[in-house]
């Protein structure tokens, strides 16, 4: 588990370094937004004001949701740039920035994350507090058409992240270290996330939740009391407060993305048939992907049924979320689905059930394949 304290925050923006729909918001966000406590130079813990930006922002930034490219980008100079609207004026960035060490002669990678203000102008602003270890601030101009951000800063940046940045595409998929950021965006009643309470730290998973979540908790410092839990999707869509004694419940954003999700599962293959490359050793074509639903629905007496058997149909949905589930059969005389999802075999045949999900405001339509026989084809083990 990754862990920083409340009061580092900012610290924690400044550099991360890494190995090489509708509804909103269900808490509509608080005037004024943006940063924890951050440390100053005398060790010292602040408070900065929330601010939000520009009432009146642009088409081009209120549906940025997308990823970009700088164009003098190279070998060793590879860096992109991610920008989510997140609502009252204030948007999240991620810069992943790559540099290279003349003296290791190696390169290396760096994350800058936070929340950025847009101005009356248009134009986009982040800065840390004065008193920030590493003060710095970023300004960013998006293009009338949305394709390119030209990108300047000021202050103490290890790797400078100036230049035009070019769309690459409509989509982002962060780091934990921006989904520590979006917490801050949010409002204190719906996070809790409230310094005054006491000092506490956020703790960040090494790891997403069926490729979907980063699962993030924090925590109070002097009892290790768990203060919130909170699961962030990782392309910002959505943010659900996971607290052990309450039902979880979205307090950002929308569930659409995640029922609309497709990701690439691994396909185990056998080796490639008479292609030895040595003793003992076989050559495989490696490894494949498809893609594969992110909510989904199982059947859990499997898809071949005999008549009067039954199986219960149950929904899959990242981070175990409460859902309800309706379902059909399109051929009753095959099998048929009572209220609770129960599927009973009736007759000998093939039908399809029909299923919807629904999570928060997200809606899925899942087919699951039956086929109902006399008897199943399983193989006769013979004693020997």
């Amino acid at each position: 588990m990754k862990n920083f304290t409340a009061i580092l925050l900012i610290m924690a923006f400044v550099v991360f370094f890494t190995g090489c729909t509708a509804k909103v918001d269900k808490t509509e966000p608080e005037p004024p937004t943006a940063t924890t406590p951050a440390a100053t130079d005398s060790g010292e813990t602040q408070t900065p004001a929330r601010s939000f930006g520009s009432a009146d922002v642009p088409e081009e930034w209120e549906t940025m949701n997308a990823t970009f490219a700088r164009d003098d980008s190279s070998q060793y100079n590879d860096t992109v740039l991610m920008l989510k609207y997140l609502s009252n004026g204030c948007a999240m960035f991620e810069f992943r920035l790559m540099g290279y060490s003349e003296s290791d002669d190696s390169a290396f990678d760096m994350i800058v994350p936070g929340v950025l203000i847009i101005d009356d102008d248009g134009a986009g602003f982040y800065e840390t507090i004065p008193d920030a270890v590493n003060p710095f601030s970023i300004q960013f101009i998006l293009s009338e058409d949305g394709q390119t951000v030209d990108v300047t800063h000021d202050g103490d940046l290890l790797i400078s992240p100036d230049g035009r940045y070019s769309f690459v595409e409509a989509y982002v998929e962060v780091s934990d270290s921006s989904a520590g950021a979006i917490l801050e965006h949010l409002p204190t009643a719906a996070t809790s996330l409230n310094s005054n309470l006491g000092a506490y730290t956020v703790n960040y998973p090494d790891a997403l939740i069926s490729n979907w979540f980063y699962a993030v908790e924090a925590v109070f410092n002097d009892s290790g009391a768990t203060l919130a839990k909170f699961l962030i999707a990782k392309d910002l869509s959505a943010v659900f407060r996971v607290d052990d004694d309450i039902e979880p419940v979205m307090i950002f954003g929308s569930a659409q993305p995640m029922m609309d999700a497709y990701i690439m599962e691994k396909v185990e293959l056998s080796p490639v048939e008479g292609s030895a490359v040595g003793e003992g050793v076989d050559e495989y074509d490696g490894p494949e992907y498809e893609p594969q639903m992110l909510v989904d629905v199982t059947l859990d007496n499997g898809a071949s049924m005999t008549p009067g058997s039954s199986g219960l149909l149950t929904a899959v949905i990242p981070g175990d979320l409460p859902y309800t589930l309706t379902a059909e059969s399109l051929d009753k005389t095959i099998a048929t689905v009572d209220q609770n999802g129960k599927v009973t075999a009736v007759g000998v045949g093939e039908t399809t059930i029909q299923c919807t999900i629904v999570c928060e405001d997200g809606v899925a339509q899942v087919s699951v394949f039956m086929n109902v026989t006399d008897a199943l084809g399983y193989d006769e083990v013979k004693p020997e």
